[in-house]
């Protein structure tokens, strides 16, 4: 019997075959260990050449380690992250952060998955106050949980407010390509020209075997972030098999090609499934996701053909991913069957 079509995650998809063959080609020969190899300082430059010079890169394991890795730099025991209500950070990461950090999490009302600004202004407060975790960070995820996309102009008017009251603006970026191709901007567009302090910049969802990288804009001076890098764990011995599949992403806009892709899968299907009966699509199609409310029966029936998930029992909301191996003949197979089993 044939795979059934993945449409649950881009975790479940391959290497892509480009960066399989960067991985192939640096793995040769001999190199110094833990970041001090001719790869990692390569990568490292085009990061520079490609987002600006004054910036520090690394790169860890994965999401968890790295949001965590990049939010201790920033942080003190006394401090704490402010989130959406929905962000992988405060839903899906355990106790990493809490644990990692030693600082709470507050989350903020969101709409879409985007922040609420002025939900967001009335979460900065009691600044001075002993008895209270005094905020130090907005953590936003781009693009979001449910696949939307936070503005230039969006983002300007939370760096203002990070700017007002001494914080800094963390962006966990998954997915972080897709909001670029999203919005046809650049990426130092999308991240130091709109004042970004930390980037967690999304590897394995665009086709990399395993990694993340951490980008730190306007580095501090005498900064502690190789240690904490050391202290979270994330520090990786042959670090140029992940530093080597970035380059290979960013070369000859690699990183474009894939988020263009899948992007345009997600928009196909939106169009394909929009008269369908019994679903509805539930958050507006930005990027590679598309989240639709589906009966629980429909949905079992559909889990023969496809792997989804059933994302929200109380709103009966499904998630469908699109990879970079995905293709348009399984989109229209997919919203085929759908139709069928109406």
């Amino acid at each position: 019997m044939p795979d059934k079509i993945n449409f649950a995650s881009e975790n479940y998809a391959p290497v892509h075959p480009r960066i399989m063959e960067a991985l192939t080609d640096v793995n040769t020969g001999n190199q110094p260990s833990y970041g001090n190899d001719e790869i990692t300082l390569e990568a490292s430059q085009l990061f520079k050449r490609i987002f600006g010079n004054d910036l520090e890169v690394f790169f860890v394991f994965n999401g968890t380690g790295a949001n965590n890795f990049g939010l201790s730099c920033m942080v003190e025991r006394h401090h704490s992250v402010l989130c959406s209500d929905v962000a992988h950070l405060y839903v899906d990461e355990g106790n990493a952060p809490e644990t990692m950090l030693g600082c709470r999490l507050y989350p903020v009302k969101s709409a879409d998955g985007k922040i609420i600004v002025a939900e967001l202004k009335k979460a900065i407060k009691r600044i001075g106050d002993v008895h209270h975790p005094q905020p130090k960070v907005v953590s936003i995820t781009q693009p979001t949980e449910y696949g939307t996309v936070y503005t230039v102009g969006e983002l300007k008017a939370i760096k203002q407010l990070c700017s007002e009251h001494n914080m800094v603006l963390h962006v966990d970026g998954a997915r972080f390509f897709n909001a670029a191709v999203s919005l046809d901007i650049s990426l130092p567009g999308l991240s130091r020209e709109v004042g970004l302090d930390v980037l967690t910049l999304g590897g394995t969802k665009t086709g990399l075997m395993f990694g993340e990288a951490v980008v730190f804009f306007n580095p501090a001076v005498n900064n502690p972030y190789k240690f904490n890098l050391k202290r979270s764990m994330q520090l990786a011995s042959k670090n140029r098999f992940i530093a080597a599949q970035f380059k290979r992403l960013l070369q000859d806009n690699l990183w474009h090609e894939i988020a263009a892709h899948t992007n345009s899968l997600a928009k196909e299907f939106e169009k394909l499934v929009a008269t369908i009966p019994s679903v509805t699509i539930a958050y507006p199609v930005e990027t590679n996701a598309v989240f639709l409310n589906m009966p629980r029966e429909l949905y079992d029936k559909m889990q023969q053909y496809a792997n989804f998930y059933f994302w929200n029992d109380e709103k009966s909301e499904t998630r469908l991913m699109f990879s970079f191996n995905n293709t348009f003949e399984d989109v229209r197979e997919f919203a085929g069957r759908l139709k069928n089993e109406i």
